[in-house]
């Protein structure tokens, strides 16, 4: 019998006790206040793993029972990306009124230094890609703006489809298949590369007239017109001019994700908005 090597991920934490489980935070991730409300605290239960593939590290968050506040200052000397996995999260950059919301499926891009005041679901978890800054500056980059990264927009950049896509498959080579971390590593900082080469601009976005598009628009409208919307692969076709193959098979080239994986992040986005 062949037995699959060794997760990458080891714990550091997992706890009830929500002040035990903040300092082992501050130590992974640096400079983070976080609070609990009391009556969260009786049934908080959260747990940190850490992985290492190569310069960058991976820091797997999972909480349960309270929802949390956040208030911190990213380290100078890192910039992350936040895979979320499950919830939701609210964040706000000091400063700037734009709220910055990230749900399975999407990913929050968190520039060195910046502010954030942000709150979280009850049950939420994820995974943060830390990425040093003396990476980003072979590059000349400084780490841009932080950004929510959606590929579920219109007006999407390929470059971010690719970036999330490579986020998850270094995941799960952490996770599952930890002799491709390497390999999945030098994807992922390639994905990195070319996203933040492209950032800001408008000749990657793709033409307007497009099926992902439509069908982006077509769920929106369901979701914003329809009291109890319900997912119908056929009818979302039909309405589309097409087959639910040709859907599906668009909706995984432009997205990574498929008809319903879509229509259940926007279902949640839609529902914490309201």
């Amino acid at each position: 019998m062949t037995l699959r090597p060794p997760s990458a991920f080891r714990p550091v934490v997992q706890s009830s006790s929500f002040e035990h489980w903040r300092a082992c935070l501050q130590q992974v991730m640096g400079d983070c206040r976080v609070s609990c409300l009391d009556h969260d605290r009786d049934v908080f239960q959260a747990s940190i793993q850490v992985a290492a593939a190569g310069p960058l590290s991976l820091v797997e968050l999972r909480g349960e029972g309270g929802g949390l506040e956040l208030l911190r200052r990213q380290n100078s000397e890192m910039a992350v990306l936040w895979i979320p996995e499950l919830g939701c999260m609210l964040e706000r950059q000091a400063d700037c009124p734009d709220e910055l919301i990230t749900s399975p499926g999407r990913a929050l891009w968190i520039a060195p230094g910046a502010e954030l005041h942000g709150l979280s679901s009850a049950n939420t978890s994820g995974v943060s890609i830390l990425v040093p800054v003396t990476m980003l500056e072979a590059l000349a980059d400084q780490g841009g703006e932080t950004a929510v990264l959606d590929p579920f927009r219109t007006n999407r950049q390929p470059t971010v489809v690719a970036l999330l896509r490579q986020a998850r498959e270094l995941i799960d080579a952490a996770r599952l298949h930890p002799h491709w971390l390497d390999h999945s590593a030098g994807a992922f900082w390639q994905a990195l590369i070319n996203h933040r080469l492209a950032a800001g601009s408008a000749s990657l976005i793709p033409p307007d007239d497009d099926l992902t598009n439509r069908f982006l628009e077509l769920v929106q409208s369901r979701l914003t017109e329809e009291p109890q919307p319900r997912f119908a692969l056929g009818k979302i076709a039909m309405d589309l001019h097409c087959s639910a193959r040709t859907l599906q098979t668009r909706l995984r080239s432009d997205l990574d994700a498929s008809p319903r994986e879509v229509w259940t992040a926007l279902l949640n986005q839609h529902r914490f908005d309201q």
